[in-house]
């Protein structure tokens, strides 16, 4: 499990460039009502989760369970949407639940530079150097879901710090 943070629409093709392992996102369901995007991302067997109940909520994370228990990897942006003032926003629990009910490692992934690249409601890019920085592994062997808050605290404190490390540089 890969949960990295969200500044802007280039983070997804960032990611999908520089990984070197074949994996999938989860992504809000309703992308997959737009055009282009939805046909790609229903083709190429992203997982997508419907926020609109609890119960559909915990439905779709049991499919990203069953991803990550058949070997394929997830990366997941905890903050559940993009950052509007491009800082590090609340984290959601659900990448660090579906890692615990897995038993698989939290991997952070901080990107820096992709909010300059395109910050949200701005339509042209401006270039500049990004970094993509992997941070060490969170273990989840033996923990339960009870335990998703915690390891969620730890996956966000390890990309902020992280984050503002590499960014005031």
């Amino acid at each position: 499990m890969y949960a990295s943070n969200h500044l802007s629409y280039m983070d997804t093709p960032v990611l999908f460039a520089k990984l070197p392992f074949q994996f999938r996102i989860l992504a809000k369901q309703s992308l997959w009502k737009l055009p282009f995007i939805g046909w790609h991302l229903r083709r190429s067997g992203q997982v997508p989760v419907d926020q609109t109940s609890s119960r559909a909520s915990i439905s779709s994370l049991a499919r990203g369970v069953a991803a990550l228990r058949s070997g394929m990897p997830l990366v997941v942006f905890p903050e559940g949407g993009r950052s509007p003032q491009g800082g590090v926003q609340p984290f959601l629990a659900g990448a660090a639940f579906m890692a615990i009910r897995a038993q698989v490692p939290v991997v952070p992934l901080t990107l820096v530079g992709t909010y300059e690249l395109l910050p949200m409601h701005v339509y042209h890019l401006a270039p500049r150097p990004l970094l993509l920085v992997v941070g060490e592994p969170i273990s989840t062997v033996g923990l339960t879901t009870r335990d998703a808050e915690a390891v969620t605290a730890q996956v966000r404190w390890q990309i902020e710090r992280t984050y503002l490390r590499y960014s005031s540089e």
